[in-house]
């Protein structure tokens, strides 16, 4: 009997530290990726690192526009469209991947905890403004990622789907179809193959 209750503390023993490594892993492996690539972009020349740095500044740190902003600046800096398509899908790819691994973690980080509790205000009033997002589901977080209004992209998305239940592999896979097809968009009409009128 004694027997048995010690394997059945030792299981459980193992069982939680197995979460924990998981719940380790998931918060670090966005932070390695998004190393690996700062990396890549620091051996790839200081010029080339100048022109991608400051597309992710223009794509995250402009309030309003910037991810709409941020494809004309970086074709005029002379990133192919292709490289920079794929560049602000890898971005968002990467925030999204943390955030719906990490939402409730990240809360608590200090300086971090802040900025996502902002991302989750504005994530409730995307819900309350576009509430068709939320009855379609999929297609409508997609939607919610892809236009370029107030309360949209990756982040709120990210938190969008959260907060509407949906699985966290499918609210990933939502906010990197929106994010290309945004993306592509923006892009053909900046170079002209496309035009809005």
């Amino acid at each position: 009997m004694i027997k048995e209750m010690e394997m059945n503390v030792k299981e459980r023993m193992e069982m939680v530290m197995q979460m924990k490594r998981i719940t380790l892993a998931k918060l670090v492996i966005p932070f390695c990726i998004a190393g690996v690539m700062v990396i890549f972009f620091w051996f790839a020349g200081q010029e080339t690192y100048t022109k991608y740095a400051t597309v992710f500044s223009i794509y995250s740190f402009v309030p309003f526009g910037g991810p709409v902003a941020a494809i004309p600046a970086g074709l005029t800096l002379g990133i192919p469209p292709v490289s920079l398509i794929f560049f602000i899908i890898f971005t968002d790819a990467v925030l999204s991947m943390f955030l719906v691994w990490n939402f409730d973690y990240a809360k608590k980080i200090p300086g971090l905890g802040k900025l996502v509790e902002r991302a989750e205000e504005s994530g409730e009033k995307a819900i309350r403004k576009y509430k068709w997002a939320k009855r379609f589901g999929f297609i409508g977080l997609v939607l919610l990622v892809m236009f370029p209004l107030q309360w949209t992209g990756s982040a709120v998305g990210s938190i969008v789907g959260r907060l509407i239940g949906m699985p966290p592999l499918m609210t990933w896979l939502a906010v990197i179809v929106g994010t290309s097809i945004r993306s592509t968009l923006t892009t053909f009409i900046s170079i002209g193959v496309l035009s809005i009128l």
